[in-house]
């Protein structure tokens, strides 16, 4: 860990105003602003097919990087070096290991490859990844490590999970027993830290929310995702056409509800209870981590099942 702390201070003595500015905006292509982006472009206007195996492949693969994080229980390099800065306090909870936005980034953009099998898209997936990882080491919230593992996780990942996924010939049903396992870890994993949180001086309700914030989240749009297709399929079966124009404005309209709608919900359930202000008590907190399980649930549910009925109304 010595020579890993070593590289975070060398890159953050570089530091100045304008790379501090560069590399929190690299640092968004792993964040689910990107994600919701690129695969809002692939779902709605491009493939819609090729834009559920994509969308499939994210949220699993967040999913075992949340899950990782919990059983490795890595602390980050600023709070092992004082001399070491985060940059970006804000989006800074979980562990360390490994690195969430560098595998988000790795999967999404090398899916996006394996996909549509263009050679600038490999290589813009090999430098927006790398380029992503060494944000999280300059920005001082992650080690060489974290970003090496989570990025190697995120292409395996890719590869492997469709290549079983193209063996099978009843995809849905699969991503049925997918959503009730990733609910049962969740289920399980939430028991148990409640109980490990339940110390003898009392339940630590930061604590335990801290650990399990945000696999809640990653599972939850696992199950949304679930949910919307099995919605969209039955009932409404929406067609990708060529039309530019149509395509655009499905796309803006699409973002636009998403995002107002990722707003929203989370306004809603922090009124009915706000994590930063929960007491140390048991129920309260797995409240809180409930309504994070149902507001990413409900989010994907209306972007990928229930946007898609306006494309008929709309004629768009």
């Amino acid at each position: 860990m010595g020579f890993e702390l070593d590289i975070v201070r060398w890159l953050q003595s570089f530091r100045t105003d304008f790379l501090d500015f560069i590399f929190k905006t690299i640092t968004l292509f792993g964040e689910e602003m990107i994600i919701i982006i690129v695969l809002g472009i692939i779902y709605w206007s491009i493939n819609k097919e090729i834009g559920k195996r994509l969308a499939i492949t994210v949220f699993l693969s967040a999913g075992l990087n949340s899950l990782l994080k919990i059983l490795i229980v890595r602390t980050r390099p600023y709070l092992v070096d004082d001399s070491i800065t985060n940059l970006r306090p804000e989006t800074s909870g979980s562990y360390s290991m490994p690195s969430g936005h560098t595998q988000s980034a790795s999967t999404l953009f090398f899916g996006v490859y394996y996909f549509f099998k263009k050679s600038y898209l490999l290589i813009f997936a090999i430098i927006i990844t790398f380029l992503v990882g060494l944000s999280r080491m300059y920005i001082g919230v992650h080690y060489l490590s974290d970003v090496l593992v989570g990025g190697l996780l995120g292409i395996a990942f890719v590869f492997l999970f469709n290549y079983y996924l193209n063996k099978m010939k009843n995809q849905m049903k699969l991503y049925h027993y997918i959503g009730l396992f990733s609910f049962a870890i969740l289920l399980g994993l939430t028991i148990y830290q409640a109980i490990d949180a339940n110390t003898s001086t009392g339940f630590d309700a930061q604590t335990f929310y801290f650990n399990i914030e945000t696999i809640a989240k990653m599972i939850g749009a696992l199950v949304g995702f679930i949910i919307g297709i099995s919605i969209e399929t039955k009932y409404i079966n929406f067609k990708n056409h060529k039309f530019i124009v149509k395509n655009i404005f499905r796309f803006v309209l699409g973002i636009g509800i998403v995002f107002l709608s990722r707003i929203l919900l989370k306004e809603f359930f922090n009124l009915l209870i706000n994590h930063e202000q929960l007491t140390d008590e048991i129920f309260l907190s797995i409240l809180a981590v409930t309504f994070d399980f149902l507001r990413y649930t409900l989010m994907v549910v209306i972007g990928i099942g229930l946007y898609p009925y306006l494309f008929k109304k709309l004629n768009i």
